[in-house]
């Protein structure tokens, strides 16, 4: 009997991520997935109590491998490298957390490095989408500790697509594949000579547009919620389908 492997996904507080049902979309492969949100329903998002949360990310990473996951996932790229000051640092985070659990773990702001590693690229596009300019300055910062020549990296408000005055937590998890769309297409008029576009923000859903984008760009597009689907595929052993653009292509 073929065992049919479970995935369990950390979601962010108070936010019931698409992810576990998507990821059965983009793989050719039957899977179960599970959804354990981090417990912190009156969450401020600052980037310095996002990066104070790993008791609570080893408590889901435990609770999900008690239920039966054979890898733990972990959606939202700043849980990774908010206030990280190096990249043994962040990677530190996901040691904790597969400690915790005795079970493989991944995080999306690592699976963002590995994924533009496993490609080849060194000149990156940052495009931030919603991040507010502390978010945008925080992740630029952190790639370029990974190695990577950012440039390029502009949000939603600096691109012209929304007002000044607003808010992440008023936009982040209202974003439409046309938003998105026309966000990257600037991103790549801003920087030419970027190899590949990373699209930040979890709450951007780039997986009805990701192919067409990278026709159209000519580029790997690395979007916060896609690349997790190409980890989780590439410590599984799953087949990724063609909609998964570039990343089918890496498993």
């Amino acid at each position: 009997m073929i065992k049919i492997p479970t995935i369990g996904f950390i979601s962010a507080p108070a936010w019931l991520d698409p992810a576990p049902s998507e990821f059965s979309n983009v793989i050719v492969e039957e899977v179960r997935t599970q959804q354990a949100p981090l417990l912190l329903p009156e969450f401020d998002y600052r980037l310095e109590s996002i990066a104070s949360v790993q008791n609570e990310l080893n408590l889901c990473a435990r609770s999900l491998k008690a239920m039966g996951c054979d890898v733990v996932a972990q959606v939202g790229s700043p849980f990774a490298w908010a206030n990280a000051r190096s990249e043994i640092e962040a990677r530190s985070r996901n040691k904790a957390m597969m400690t915790a659990a005795h079970a493989p773990t991944l995080m999306t702001g690592l699976a963002i490095v590995d994924g533009l590693r496993a490609l080849g690229i060194n000149k990156v596009a940052v495009n931030c989408t919603y991040y507010e300019s502390d978010w945008r300055d925080g992740f630029s910062a952190f790639l370029r500790l990974c190695g990577f020549d950012i440039t390029h990296a502009s949000t939603l408000t600096e691109q012209g697509l929304i007002a000044p005055s607003t808010k992440m937590k008023d936009i982040g998890w209202a974003m439409t594949p046309e938003l998105a769309s026309k966000s990257i297409l600037l991103a790549v008029e801003a920087s030419p000579d970027a190899e590949a576009i990373v699209v930040t923000g979890a709450g951007t859903r780039t997986l009805d547009i990701l192919a067409d984008m990278e026709a159209q760009t000519k580029r790997p597009i690395i979007a916060a919620d896609t690349i997790l689907y190409w980890a989780i595929a590439r410590e599984l052993d799953l087949t990724l389908l063609p909609m998964m653009g570039s990343l089918s292509n890496l498993t």
